[in-house]
């Protein structure tokens, strides 16, 4: 019998309560606020088992994102101030903290700790090299920027200029893993009101989904597609409920709890598999630094962060808080690390270049599918910048092999050239084209860096749009912009790539079966350190 008809047995809510009592929530706070709220979770399971068992057709635009464009009444939904609440209230902080005060919190990371609006909050002067250069994970950061000032703003007022929209809410299936661990990745997109040249700001929330039947493989995440799959057969009214369900409520009926979850954004969590990484926060960052002398680089440039929720009693008489944790970005090795300017003695750097080498096979894959490139070894924490920036000096390859007049990194170039040789790929790849390819996996590289690039073996990365008039250049470097509107590289390139995964798992499991056990069991004996391959391919974009 499929898992999704038998899930309400005693046993599966057992198994989500005891995840949920060792993680930053308990069950009993698992209510969402807003007008879904006590509504009988009941109720909700038995009219979410009948959605499924409608047809399926599949849409880019709303099965795999919908936008304030295309489904404004959705975006409504999802206000910021709803999901920082939500957050707070399941991490069982409500009662003691308020959404703006994590929102204001979060900000005043970005100011000098001196005179900081929140002298207990986290701040990005807090640790330095050895030359006063502020960092994060050992690696220089801006610090301070202007985005410190939203450490006093009203992000909640619509008449404020602060004001955080929903863009989109984007449905990352493709980066379940082949064992099932999760069941993807499910984000939503805010912006700015102001959004100026010099005053946009955008997070990014981005949620992995715990699989509630992991023993079952990836098969147990077919709830989660079918759902998403048939969002098109909706009216926007329809749509909307379904996609405020499946944020702030969960697939119940199937197991799953709420997006919206404090667990989904931690560092990690212990499940059947041991430590997982979870979700994230990321921020687009057009707000601009204020050029003191410790600045990495005056003026004002695009910044990718990164950020998870993690919860500590360090409030004023010890209770519990909920709070906005920067991290290394994913996947975006330090640039320097390709170049010659990295301090040799730091050991670091040897083990970056002897990491980097088992990247080489899959970053030179022989598909024409830029959607199956891929970083391996590099995307160690080790090596993971504290920021990404869209910068010339963030561009792995011009660090390898930079314009006459700079040294080159030879010692890399040569090990590139010989494992190249030794894969068979030196006709078709240099090792120019490899450090290209690890900078498509870079957050620079994916929304700025890597437009237009050649990448060897015939294969160029999309552009992100086409020409604009110069009035129109503040909106480059997002995916979803403030007005909604797509780059070329997600309609063209990641999207149909992201639809192909979606109609291919639903073909595979058109059976109805939620669970495999065999290849479950298969894909958890074989488990290592490596990450496991995700369904999709790349990870980054």
């Amino acid at each position: 019998m499929p898992l999704r008809h038998r899930s309400r047995s005693p046993f599966a809510a057992a198994i989500m309560c005891l995840a949920a009592s060792a993680s930053l929530a308990a069950c009993g706070d698992a209510s969402a606020p807003g007008e879904l709220a006590g509504v009988d979770a009941e109720a909700l399971a038995a009219e979410g088992a009948q959605a499924l068992s409608a047809p399926l057709d599949i849409d880019t635009q709303r099965s795999l994102i919908l936008t304030k464009a295309t489904d404004p009444l959705a975006m409504a939904r999802l206000p910021l101030k709803r999901v920082l609440d939500q957050l707070i209230t399941t991490a069982g902080t409500g009662d003691r903290q308020t959404a703006l005060d994590l929102y204001r919190r979060w900000w005043d990371f970005y100011n000098l700790s001196t005179g900081a609006q929140f002298p207990d909050a986290i701040h990005c002067d807090e640790h330095t090299d050895s030359e006063g250069f502020h960092t994060l994970n050992g690696y220089r950061i801006a610090c301070p920027r202007r985005e410190g000032r939203l450490a006093s703003s009203d992000p909640f007022d619509p008449s404020s200029p602060d004001f955080m929209e929903p863009l989109a809410v984007v449905n990352r299936f493709d980066l379940a893993p082949q064992d099932g661990a999760h069941c993807g990745e499910y984000r939503i997109v805010y912006g700015k009101k102001s959004a100026g040249q010099a005053d946009r700001n955008l997070i990014i929330l981005e949620a992995q989904l715990p699989n509630p039947h992991p023993e079952c493989g990836v098969a147990a995440c077919l709830p989660v597609a079918e759902l998403w799959a048939r969002l098109p057969t909706l009216d926007a009214a329809q749509r909307a409920q379904e996609i405020e369900r499946f944020f702030t409520v969960g697939l119940l009926d199937a197991g799953f709890g709420p997006v919206i979850h404090p667990d989904n954004f931690a560092d990690a969590v212990h499940g059947p598999a041991g430590r997982r990484g979870t979700g994230q926060i990321r921020t687009n960052q057009f707000m601009g630094n204020f050029g003191a002398p410790n600045q990495v680089q005056a003026g004002q440039e695009w910044q990718l962060h990164e950020f998870k929720l993690a919860k500590a009693f360090d409030g004023p008489s010890g209770e519990p808080r909920l709070y906005v944790k920067p991290v290394p970005v994913k996947e975006n090795p330090f640039a320097d690390l390709f170049g010659v300017n990295f301090d040799p003695s730091d050991p670091r750097r040897a083990s970056f270049l002897d990491d980097f080498m088992e990247s080489v096979d899959e970053l030179t894959t022989f598909s024409a599918d830029i959607n199956d490139i891929q970083l391996k070894g590099s995307t160690q924490d080790l090596y993971n910048a504290g920021e990404s920036i869209v910068r010339s000096d963030n561009d792995y390859a011009l660090q390898l092999d930079p314009p006459v007049n700079f040294p080159p990194n030879v010692e890399l170039l040569d090990r590139l050239e010989a494992e190249l040789v030794r894969l068979g790929k030196n006709t078709l790849f240099s090792p120019v084209d490899v450090a290209a390819r690890a900078t498509t996996q870079s957050c620079a590289g994916c929304h700025q860096l890597s437009d237009g690039a050649s990448l060897g073996n015939g294969v160029t990365w999309p552009r992100k749009e086409p020409e604009r008039p110069v009035d129109e250049q503040e909106f480059r470097f997002v995916h979803v912009r403030e007005d909604g509107e797509l780059s070329q590289a997600l309609t063209h390139s990641f999207l149909p790539h992201r639809d192909g995964i979606l109609k291919a798992f639903l073909a595979a499991h058109a059976d109805g079966d939620t669970c495999s056990p065999a290849a479950a069991a298969a894909a958890f004996a074989a488990e290592s350190d490596e990450p496991v391959p995700t369904l999709g391919g790349a990870t980054t974009h």
